[in-house]
């Protein structure tokens, strides 16, 4: 049998207790009941009379609503009578109810409109871009079906300038809960579109095309999804539309007349244009061009030389497998060809605020961005040191290798370094892929680092360098997706 609780005073002593008469016996003896024996020749433990508990007073010590004084402030010298409460039995305490545990965590604040919007659009799109190109055609189906005069804007195949389209249009989207980043993105967006030849009285339209191929396409659409989807197009939108009608006067897009053309090897060239006036841009920004051979086919080209007095641009075509325009521009491109010249864009670029030492990484035609970044760097008057790493299959690809190299010879504070994955016995070059070369030769985790390249190469430098201790926002590049 269980032994009984004991009260909150502890064991029951010699003593008087309140407790009831079956308790404050002697330890080890049984209680007699009603006066009688306690058992066999137990001994009656006589209970000391308890004495009357007084009534309350009938004056209270401290007035109603008042805190106690302390002992040199005055009190009321007639305080309001308080209540006697009936005489009777007291009745049971009721339960009390069990305090909040301390560490319970505070109740989140309820999220703003614009930024459970625009985390939807991001959890949306996750979840549909492995079907872009799909996705990409139904949204232009039903563009067309909407405005049909949209349809001369683009091309034959449409599906590649309608994922540009598209991406354009859900990446102010995704940003809507930073005012600072929307802001910065809508310039070059603006001129993009503007350079496609869409006006504001199309982004309706483009709305609710976007809209209707995504929930034919998203898993996971329902109500509060199509409701953010609607919120984070308005509030993209609008700012998109002013900025059009606002840069109304001014030439969506530039010309230029092709003055040089060298072919380099089979699928690679070098052209030189030079634009009716020049072309504002920074330091390893890219160009959008249309050229002759395919009209309203656009395609994101980078200057290999900084911003010059003259205006004339440098650009280093590689023709890739199945690009239409790329293919074209290497073979089919010749002097006084007119080329039309988009709005400049991208994110590569170096702060002269900044004292960080740079690590450039670049492949193949990537080189073209970072050498404009070296020449640009060498004009400032405190550059910082910077280290770059150019990279290709073969020897040949290293187009930009004897200009880099003769920068670094001129200027302390560039280091260049070669890499050659088919050519592992060069001594001029360092064995293997261009990521493992990068992260061999040091530790870049106190470096500003910028990628240039094709896409998977950038994807497995940076994948590569996150592994290796670089933060996330140290490192920027241009994510081409064509």
């Amino acid at each position: 049998m269980s032994a009984e609780p004991l009260s909150e005073g502890g064991p029951a002593g010699p003593g008087p207790t309140s407790a009831g008469p079956s308790q404050g016996l002697a330890p080890g003896r049984r209680g007699a009941r009603d006066g009688g024996r306690a058992g066999n020749r137990g001994t009656v433990r006589r209970l000391t009379p308890v004495r009357a508990v007084p009534p309350p007073p009938t004056t209270p010590i401290v007035a109603p609503g008042r805190h106690a004084a302390p002992d040199d402030a005055p009190v009321a010298t007639n305080p309001a009578p308080m209540p006697v409460p009936r005489q009777g039995p007291t009745p049971a305490p009721a339960a009390i109810a069990a305090p909040e545990p301390t560490n319970a965590p505070a109740p989140r604040a309820p999220e703003p409109p614009e930024a459970h919007a625009a985390r939807r659009v991001r959890q949306t799109w996750t979840e549909v871009e492995p079907r872009v190109d799909e996705l990409a055609d139904w949204f232009a189906a039903l563009l067309f079906s909407l405005a049909p005069e949209v349809r001369a804007l683009f091309p034959a195949r449409i599906t590649e300038p309608a994922r540009r389209l598209l991406r354009s249009l859900v990446l102010p989207m995704s940003t809507v809960d930073r005012p600072g980043e929307l802001r910065a993105m809508l310039e070059p967006l603006v001129r993009e579109h503007r350079a496609l030849g869409l006006c504001a009285e199309q982004y309706e339209v483009l709305g609710v095309a976007l809209i209707g191929a995504m929930r034919r396409f998203a898993g996971t659409w329902d109500e509060t999804s199509e409701h953010a989807w609607v919120r984070a197009f308005s509030l993209a939108a609008g700012p998109m539309e002013q900025a059009v009608r606002a840069a109304a006067a001014a030439p969506a897009v530039a010309e230029g007349t092709v003055v040089g053309h060298r072919r380099l090897s089979w699928d690679l060239a070098v052209v030189h244009v030079a634009p009716d006036a020049p072309v504002p841009h920074r330091a390893g920004q890219y160009l959008t061009v249309e050229i002759p051979q395919r009209p309203r086919m656009w395609r994101p080209l980078s200057p290999a030389t900084a911003p010059r007095p003259d205006g004339l641009l440098e650009f280093h075509v590689r023709a890739v497998e199945g690009g239409w325009v790329s293919r074209a521009m290497v073979a089919h491109t010749a002097p006084g060809d007119r080329w039309r010249l988009g709005p400049p864009a991208g994110r590569l670029g170096l702060d002269p605020r900044s004292t960080r030492e740079v690590l450039m990484v670049a492949g193949g035609t990537g080189g073209a961005p970072v050498l404009a970044l070296c020449e640009d760097m060498a004009r400032w008057v405190r550059p910082r040191p910077c280290t770059v790493f150019l990279g290709g299959r073969v020897p040949e690809d290293l187009t930009v290798l004897d200009r880099l190299e003769a920068l670094a010879a001129e200027h302390p504070w560039l280091a260049v370094a070669a890499v050659c994955e088919d050519d592992p016995l060069s001594e001029h070059t360092l064995p293997g892929t261009l990521p493992a070369a990068v992260v061999r030769s040091g530790d870049w985790s106190g470096h500003d680092v910028l990628l240039a390249g094709s896409p998977t190469m950038i994807r497995a430098t940076a994948s590569a360098l996150l592994v290796d201790g670089v933060g996330l926002d140290r490192i920027t590049y241009d994510p081409f997706t064509e």
